[in-house]
């Protein structure tokens, strides 16, 4: 099982990674089970992932090694967020640290775990590293990334294509029983209240279906994608959304793009989840030579430190999974909301290089420059 991937980069990362990947589901009696692997991790177990179908984890390891995954795989179900842990593990060798990431995939409806993808790599001693090479570790941050992504645009799907059709047909349905009714106030009402839930649970998994769908840059670059996607929500969701961009971003190299473009998902993801806010703002612009990302409601705000619920919230709404992306092209996120009054809001802010943007002008007219001087100098030789 090969958890829905295209022939891609994200397959290209399973396939050739020399890091030991997994996908595992939660089970019963806190278990897990496995639902792929990839040919590294076949390689390391001397099995392959057909074999390890279902089984579970402890079943698949030893019994110190089985104890060892699955405390990081309650890790991250409990917290809804992606754990990283180093821990002594031998996978049927000899016993070595190895830095443990999992990260939760959630449905998007009910906000309960339905995957945990997951990756064991070599643990690097920082104490003789050099440490010029601390950012390669980012490289199964990104790989873990694509495939939450891969997995998320197969939910969104399905939210599509099957569970929507499912609603409808049951809407249908309540109208042709409508019809055998003998027109009494109470089973009108009873009627139209299921009438109503039904409308709900439509626009909320239509929406959350958009929200999940990964747009394609390829075409328009970040500015256009963020305002049409933005159009998009606000024609789903019945909030009042304001968006300004300025045309720089465009510069940016792709993946910091496609970056940008998810945290403005995930966010505007939360806002529709939890916020209960009528306006949203999206703000990308230069401020003091970095790009400043800004994305504020009117909503409820976050719950204020003390109070019950603040920590849940704080952990399980994607915040993480920003954090990591915006760590991925050198920026940093901050969010600020007291939570204490009505529409007190919410406001995320990241911070990151316009030096993106520079350098590849700069290479884009060094070559430009390179190729003219080349010219001339073909010129004088004949």
């Amino acid at each position: 099982m090969r958890v829905g991937l295209q022939p891609s980069t994200e397959e290209l990362y399973w396939n050739s990674s020399a890091d030991l990947l997994f996908v595992a589901r939660p089970s019963f009696c806190g278990h897990f089970v496995y639902e792929s692997i990839n040919p590294a991790f076949e390689s390391r177990l001397g099995v392959s992932s057909r074999d390890v179908l279902d089984m579970d984890v402890s079943d698949c390891l030893s019994a110190d090694d089985a104890r060892s995954v699955c405390e990081a795989l309650r890790a991250s179900l409990a917290e809804k967020a992606e754990i990283r842990i180093r821990q002594r593990l031998a996978f049927g060798g000899s016993s070595r640290t190895r830095e443990t990431t999992v990260t939760p995939i959630l449905d998007p409806a009910t906000r309960g775990v339905v995957r945990l993808i997951g990756c064991h790599r070599e643990a690097r001693d920082v104490r003789f590293e050099d440490p010029t090479t601390w950012g390669n570790g980012l490289d199964v941050e990104a790989g873990l990334l694509s495939l939450q992504e891969s997995i998320q645009q197969r939910i969104a799907s399905d939210l599509h294509d099957s569970t929507c059709q499912h609603l409808i047909a049951a809407s249908l349905g309540l109208m042709r029983i409508r019809g055998q009714l003998d027109g009494t106030q109470a089973a009108e009402r009873i009627c139209d209240e299921i009438d109503a839930s039904i409308d709900e649970a439509l626009r909320e998994l239509r929406a959350f279906a958009y929200l999940l769908h990964p747009r394609d840059l390829t075409g328009d670059g970040l500015k256009a994608t963020i305002e049409g996607y933005a159009e998009g929500f606000a024609a789903r969701t019945s909030l009042h959304v304001r968006v300004n961009i300025v045309p720089e971003v465009d510069g940016l190299p792709y993946e910091a793009q496609r970056s940008l473009l998810r945290v403005v998902q995930e966010a505007l993801t939360n806002v529709f989840r939890h916020a209960k806010a009528t306006e949203v703002a999206i703000v990308i612009d230069v401020v003091d030579s970095r790009f400043q990302l800004m994305i504020s409601d009117n909503g409820r705000g976050l719950p204020h430190p003390g109070r019950p619920g603040a920590g849940t919230l704080s952990s399980g709404v994607g915040i993480p999974a920003m954090r990591a992306r915006l760590h991925g092209i050198g920026g940093t996120l901050a969010i600020q909301s007291s939570g204490m009054a009505p529409h007190s809001g919410t406001v995320l802010s990241a911070v990151f290089p316009h030096v993106l943007a520079v350098n590849r002008r700069n290479r884009r007219r060094t070559t430009t420059n390179t190729r003219a001087d080349t010219g001339t100098q073909s010129a004088k030789e004949h």
